[in-house]
């Protein structure tokens, strides 16, 4: 009996044993099954940055505007999206769109205009293309630095990024053999593959669809981490036809239509990898007036074309110009006072600043070297050329930007996207500086200001 009874509970034992072992085995192959699904829902996040050159915040303000933009009302409901978006001073396009990509103010990135101080041309017209002259860290530079893949399509100051896709922005001449310069200033191969790829000559003056197409097939191509994408159909039209024309109401619902389609290729709104940060670089206004500084320093004997040396000029903006130094480092008392008060005279309604006031936020915000700043709150363009008088009434309006940054018509559009978007107001973006911020953070990049 007492042997049949120990029998029984070896077997018994046993079972258990082998039914602990079941129940670890089962356990084990669910807490493996859960780890592996949970390791497949780990999606690889990927950001596309489009800037839309030249988009006033004031058309949000606009119904008629509004009704044109079917795509873009959209977008701005679904995202973080602000119409009061600061750029930077100068507020021209190189400048901002480094501020972009570096966080800082041009004087800290060292883009300080789009073209360089150049008042003889020896330069030929050059624009400031070259990305060695950024002086702080870029997204694509982090972006690099946790092994993410980046791409270019035409962003301006991009020639040389170390960027693994680049089709950088450049011209010269603005005839076909621009496009053998810009062909050997690409990535190898990747510009000749991108015009068989959409079936359009790619350069300057490409059209916006040609430039959103070669977007769209460069990120399905190659699958950036992180795709910078610029347009300048937008901004090219305000200045020839000024904001609020019949050509800019045209052009902003092809554009409107080209970004639709846009979207919907990239299928962003159904998707969980895919953010879109859209943004603009400045507004839009114009001036019924010249005012030509440079020639006041021209008449003061403070220029010399024939030597081809200047003590003193002028870099103008647009809406505003800064003083900078050339043989001569500083103005004396005197002539400080006769140039503000000839300015202030023969440009009516400029103002004129200059280290007779604390201009330390003109150095350190705008040029580290800046005399003084020439500004406007009228209707005033502000040109750098050195022909024709000090000030004139123009016959037709100068359409442009280069106005104080604070200037409400200087004010432009933003706003970031992605589907699992908790609290908009977390991304909202209220400087074209906050477009740094949002990629750093949405990307998990270790970046430095």
């Amino acid at each position: 009996m007492i042997r049949i009874f120990v029998k029984q509970v070896y077997l018994s034992g046993f079972l258990a044993i082998i039914g602990l072992i079941f129940v670890l085995i089962s356990f084990s192959s669910q807490n493996i099954s859960a780890k592996s699904k949970k390791k497949k829902e780990i999606v690889k996040q990927k950001l596309i940055v489009l800037s839309i050159d030249g988009f006033p915040g004031y058309y949000f303000d606009s119904p008629e505007i509004l009704s044109l933009l079917p795509n873009l009302k959209e977008f701005s409901e679904k995202s973080s999206f602000s119409r009061e978006i600061q750029t930077v001073n100068p507020s021209v396009t190189y400048p901002a769109h480094t501020s972009m990509v570096t966080g800082v103010d041009p004087s800290t990135h060292g883009i300080l205009n789009n073209t360089l101080v150049d008042p003889f041309e020896k330069n030929d017209g050059g624009w400031t293309w070259y990305a060695e002259d950024i002086k702080t860290g870029t997204l694509w530079d982090y972006a690099k630095l946790k092994s993410k893949k980046t791409g270019n399509v035409f962003w301006p100051v991009t020639v040389g990024a170390a960027i693994d896709y680049n089709l950088p922005q450049i011209w010269r001449k603005r005839i076909p053999e621009d496009d053998k310069l810009l062909r050997a200033l690409s990535t190898g191969g990747l510009h000749k593959r991108a015009e068989l790829a959409v079936g359009e000559p790619l350069n300057d003056v490409t059209k916006d669809l040609v430039k959103f197409r070669t977007g769209f097939w460069l990120f399905e191509t190659f699958q950036p981490d992180l795709l910078f994408l610029y347009t300048t159909d937008l901004d090219s039209t305000h200045h020839a036809y000024g904001p609020g024309s019949t050509e800019a109401k045209e052009k902003l619902k092809q554009i409107d239509s080209e970004f639709g389609e846009f979207v919907k290729a990239l299928n962003l709104y159904n998707r969980n990898d895919l953010a879109l940060l859209l943004i603009s670089d400045h507004g839009f206004s114009y001036g019924e007036s010249l005012c030509q500084p440079n020639v006041y320093l021209l008449n003061k004997g403070w220029i010399l074309p024939d030597l081809q040396t200047y003590d003193f000029i002028f870099k103008s903006s647009g809406g505003s110009a800064i003083l900078l130094p050339g043989n001569r480092n500083t103005l004396t008392e005197e002539e400080r006072i006769s140039l503000k008060n000839d300015l202030e005279m023969n440009c009516p309604g400029t103002k004129w600043r200059d280290n007779s006031e604390d201009i330390s936020d003109l150095r350190k915000s705008q040029h580290p070297d800046a005399l003084g700043l020439l500004t406007t709150k009228e209707k005033i363009y502000i040109s750098g050329s050195r022909k024709g008088s000090v000030f004139q009434i123009v016959k037709q309006p100068i359409y442009g930007h280069g106005y104080d940054n604070q200037n409400p018509e200087m004010k432009t559009i933003g706003g970031f996207y992605f589907k699992k978007m908790k609290n908009k107001e977390d991304w909202k973006m209220s400087s074209v500086k906050d477009v740094f911020v949002n990629v750093c953070r949405y990307l998990d990049l270790d970046c430095k200001k």
